[in-house]
């Protein structure tokens, strides 16, 4: 008996954690093959090739970021992360850093921060070439637009089908599976790790921290909090940066007091 209500106590603690989708960022090197690890339940993953990780997760877990290129790095999932079932975390690249060097004949330091401000970048558009502005789509987009790209029926010839056309059927297979509605999902989501990435660069880490008082732990969950707010999407499109601060200021005092962080 005490075993069977112990069985339905772990099962019912398991049923509790929810999927939380997280995107990792580096300034430095690639994102993929990261180990994310949550310690409180001792499952783990590893990121795609664009950072992209899903685990489950509930209040108060441990969850650990881990590779060779990175300093490791330790989050613990507070009722934001679960409200928005999303994070972004930004890993620091490991001090592997020789001596200064100068290579010539370019003189190079070997620091890139440094290096980038006395070079001239070569990209398509200091090259003038042509589509040089043309925005690109993230992973999520292209796949979506495989997945649910073309015409419902295609010209003769292109399928299977009469001599009038064909029937689009990857198109149907996609929509029928469920595949084409989990990357709106995605493509949507992607979307607000946009506009939470843009707001986190923009007043930077160091104004939320000093300004603000929130931890540089807790910054992307601070602005998650924020996100869950009503006004935040209209306030965001007006794109003016007083009126932001200003939410952002009210916001950190409310998320301050329900957090205990003095």
């Amino acid at each position: 008996m005490i075993f069977l209500l112990f069985a339905v106590f772990t099962a019912k603690a398991q049923d509790s954690r929810v999927l939380l989708n997280g995107n990792i960022k580096s300034f430095t090197d690639e994102v993929q093959d990261v180990t994310v690890q949550n310690i409180s339940s001792g499952k783990g993953t590893i990121s795609d090739g664009y950072g992209f990780f899903a685990i489950a997760v509930q209040a108060n877990d441990s969850i650990v970021f881990s590779a060779v290129q990175f300093k490791k790095k330790t989050l613990v999932v507070h009722t934001a992360m679960l409200q928005s079932q999303r994070i972004i975390v930004t890993l620091e690249e490991a001090n592997n850093e020789l001596d200064e060097i100068i290579v010539m004949p370019y003189n190079l330091t070997g620091d890139l921060a440094k290096d980038m401000k006395t070079q001239n970048v070569v990209v398509a558009a200091t090259l003038g070439l042509p589509n040089a502005y043309v925005k690109k789509k993230t992973q999520s987009e292209r796949l979506l637009a495989e997945a649910d790209g073309g015409k419902w029926i295609k010209s003769a010839g292109a399928g299977y089908g009469g001599a009038g056309g064909a029937v689009n059927l990857h198109k149907i297979l996609n929509r029928i599976s469920g595949r084409t509605k989990m990357l709106k999902k995605r493509v949507a989501r992607d979307k607000k790790n946009v506009v939470i990435e843009d707001l986190f660069n923009f007043f930077s880490d160091t104004l939320i921290r000093t300004e603000l008082k929130i931890p540089e732990v807790r910054g992307y969950e601070f602005l998650y909090f924020c996100e869950a707010d009503s006004t935040f999407s209209a306030l965001m499109q007006s794109n003016n940066p007083i009126e932001i601060w200003e939410f952002l200021t009210q916001k950190s005092v409310v998320f301050r007091k329900e957090n205990d962080i003095e």
